[in-house]
């Protein structure tokens, strides 16, 4: 997976595809027992994380995160430390071929790195101030799912990761729904409503 360097680079740059352009069968990609078209890219970029094609999915798991990627919605995985949540939805975007990027939410990250900040630069032989987006106002312009890694302050063992959904320019419709995924290790959910 993308590990994003707590200084913001120059340029973000754009993903590969503006939009999913495919779609994938979750029976026949991911083994589990759902009839249900999931969206892919055809293509990776750099953001797309290394697939790892000896990885074994967690079933229930893995339906909440699919349900997040198909319907533009947020996910939460949450579990004991090193139990595989980020791996998980590190694994199912490679299939996807979706750009993703994880963000680690601890002392060393920002609000200015999030959102944004002024930089001086120059142009033109001048010294100028200009906005440079944050990771966030940046992912929200572009399908790219974020993986935010945060330990919570109540056990020192217990880490919860997030996956946001992608966004695109176009939105896909949701409906009304939950799921949550139980197992020993994890517990995923995920909730529907409607998408703005």
């Amino acid at each position: 997976m993308t590990d994003i360097p707590n200084s913001l680079p120059d340029h973000h740059g754009s993903t590969l595809l503006a939009a999913p352009d495919t779609e994938v069968d979750a029976r026949e990609l991911f083994g589990v027992d759902i009839d249900m078209k999931v969206p892919a890219f055809s293509e990776s970029d750099e953001r797309v994380p290394d697939l790892d094609p000896s990885y074994v999915f967690d079933g229930d798991t893995t339906l909440a995160i699919l349900a997040g990627f198909k319907y533009n919605r947020r996910v939460m995985v949450q579990g004991y430390h090193g139990t595989g949540k980020s791996t998980h939805i590190e694994q199912v975007a490679a299939r996807l071929k979706w750009p993703c990027i994880r963000i680690n939410l601890d002392a060393h990250i920002s609000r200015l790195d999030l959102v944004g900040r002024d930089a001086i630069v120059l142009r033109d032989g001048k010294q100028v101030t200009e906005f440079r987006e944050g990771l966030l106002p940046w992912a929200l312009q572009t399908p790219t799912a974020l993986v935010f890694d945060v330990r919570t302050a109540s056990s020192a063992r217990t880490r919860t990761s997030a996956c946001s959904p992608p966004r695109t320019p176009s939105g896909w419709a949701t409906r009304a729904g939950s799921i949550t995924a139980r197992s020993r290790s994890t517990r995923a959910r995920w909730t529907a409503g409607t998408s703005s």
